[in-house]
């Protein structure tokens, strides 16, 4: 991959300074342009790096990117556009996006997914009855939310043996972080006040990005990492 050690400097010098500006009131207006410019590196860096794909395929990733972007910005508190039905709206669609980008690596291995779905159930469950008395008429659009996110969870689990480990295992990590990121939001929106949000939420949710552009750039199939293990032993 070009530049991905600048580029990880780079983004994580751009999160560090979104979390500091999130913690401080003087400024906070800063976040304006680090925040979304969390997923613009990203959209840049896996522009540069994805010239192998397919263009739908690149599309699909680029806009899931676009529309986490446009998230950020509707849900920056304290702004004349706040507004968290479209920044809920703007995820869940992007969340569709990566889902339809990893829905074809996807291996449906019974044994594997029905564990996944019984502690999907209960994380589901679980966290619903903590917001349930919250959520008012919020509860068919979270619930909605909360089951895409883990769809998404499980197409990410469900890549192994179908991909190489690196893309997998950076992938499902991404994925796993998004996923606390976003329950984290919700039981903070919706149940109690979670201690240190500012710093856990950004921290999780710019990870799980990192991780999930890093491991589509990294991924294979089987066959075409077989191959070239093959022609390593050759040579």
């Amino acid at each position: 991959m070009k530049f991905l050690r600048v580029f990880i400097v780079i983004f994580l010098l751009n999160l560090s300074l979104d979390i500091y500006f999130n913690n401080t009131k003087e400024y906070h207006d800063y976040r304006i342009i680090t925040k979304p410019l969390i997923t613009i590196l990203l959209a840049v860096f896996f522009f540069v790096n994805s010239y192998r794909m397919l263009i739908r395929q690149r599309l699909i990733i680029l806009g899931a990117l676009l529309l986490l972007c446009a998230g950020d910005i509707a849900l920056l508190e304290n702004t004349p556009f706040y507004s968290f039905i479209f920044g809920l709206t703007f995820f869940l669609i992007a969340i569709l996006f990566y889902s339809l980008y990893f829905y074809k690596q996807a291996r449906y291995d019974i044994d594997r997914l029905i564990p996944f779905l019984a502690v999907s159930l209960l994380i589901s469950l679980s966290v619903i009855y903590l917001m349930y008395d919250n959520l008012n008429n919020l509860l068919i659009p979270v619930m909605i939310y909360l089951v895409s996110v883990l769809n998404l969870l499980k197409l990410a689990y469900l890549r192994y043996k179908n991909v190489n480990m690196k893309s997998y295992s950076l992938v499902f990590l991404g994925i796993s972080c998004f996923t606390i990121a976003q329950v984290a939001v919700g039981l903070n929106r919706f149940y109690t006040v979670l201690p240190y949000k500012d710093i856990g939420i950004m921290l999780f949710y710019g990870a799980s990005q990192l991780f999930i552009i890093v491991g589509i750039l990294t991924f294979k199939t089987q066959t075409e990492n077989k191959l070239q293990e093959d022609a390593f032993f050759i040579k």
